[in-house]
């Protein structure tokens, strides 16, 4: 048995110090991982989270500057929103856009309702405009940029052929007026 064991070290001598070293060499780094990199992470980890709670606690603002800061904001909403004489304004600027923009506009439907615990007034216009894609995605820009109070509630696009670049957009959008004046 013994001369056995001693014909495989004689064969395989390469191959048995490649695994010795191999085995040395896993010893060794278990050795650095558990006794400087574990310590290492735990204490960036500690710094990390004492870091997120410092962050956390920055942010935080006493009620009193949050309700004025939410005042001010809701002044800064309130007059972005036109009375509602300035109706006819406000869909000529949508109009006008739309003729910079080198849309057609169709047909042009509106359904007014009354929102009573703010006094408005929301104006549902539906209508669809036709054009390039850039023209479109321009038209719909310049929607964005409104400096009164619309929301683009839907938009659907259409192509009936697909070698002649006209898009048919379908636009649902909502115009909120103060009531009064």
């Amino acid at each position: 048995m013994k001369q056995y064991v001693l014909e495989i070290l004689r064969q395989k001598w390469r191959l048995l110090s490649i695994i010795l070293t191999l085995l040395l060499l896993n010893v060794a780094l278990g050795v650095v991982v558990s006794s400087y990199q574990i310590p290492l992470l735990a204490d960036l980890q500690t710094k990390w989270n004492s870091l997120r709670r410092q962050a956390a606690g920055a942010g935080q603002v006493d009620a009193t500057a949050l309700h004025q800061q939410g005042s001010a904001d809701l002044e800064k909403l309130k007059a972005k929103i036109p009375e509602k004489r300035q109706f006819a304004r406000v869909l000529s600027d949508l109009l006008e856009a739309a003729a910079s923009s080198g849309v057609e506009v169709g047909p042009i439907s509106y359904k007014p309702e009354q929102i009573k615990e703010e006094a408005l007034l929301s104006y549902q216009l539906s209508f669809s405009v036709s054009g390039g894609y850039a023209a479109v995605k321009s038209y719909l820009s310049d929607l964005q940029k409104n400096p009164e109070l619309i929301v683009v509630d839907t938009v659907t696009f259409s192509n009936s052929d697909p070698f002649v670049e006209n898009v048919v957009t379908a636009l649902r959008i909502t115009v909120y007026l103060r009531e009064g004046a």
